[in-house]
């Protein structure tokens, strides 16, 4: 994937993410406001109240921050991970050049007059 490309997938991400936190803070101002004034929360188009729609909401917000939470840590390790086989890569190279280092020497005291 392209640097491009992952900056676009990046960015698209972001914006969903504004977009939900920007729902529930909507939401959660409304529900703040009927409440402050004693009318809890509009409730179906028939009457009556919601009283549960504002804890859902911050059921709702609680969630969608431990799911946050995990993936950034998902991210950390990943990126721990990577550089951890990027390191184990330079060593494994550096192993391999020297085994061919000691099967030239080898080649060399079985075969001294290089036939």
């Amino acid at each position: 994937m392209s640097n491009l490309e992952d900056l676009e997938r990046r960015i698209a991400a972001i914006e969903d993410r504004l977009g939900v936190e920007s729902g529930l803070r909507a939401s959660g101002g409304d529900r703040a406001a009927l409440e402050h004034r004693g009318e809890g929360a509009p409730g179906p188009p028939g009457g009556g109240r919601v009283e549960g729609r504002g804890r859902d909401l911050a059921d709702m917000a609680q969630t969608l921050r431990a799911q946050q939470h995990t993936i950034q840590a998902l991210a950390i390790a990943q990126s721990q991970h990577n550089e951890k086989l990027d390191r184990h890569e330079d060593s494994l190279t550096a192993a391999h050049g020297r085994l061919d280092r000691v099967i030239a020497m080898l080649d060399r005291l079985l075969d001294p007059d290089g036939r």
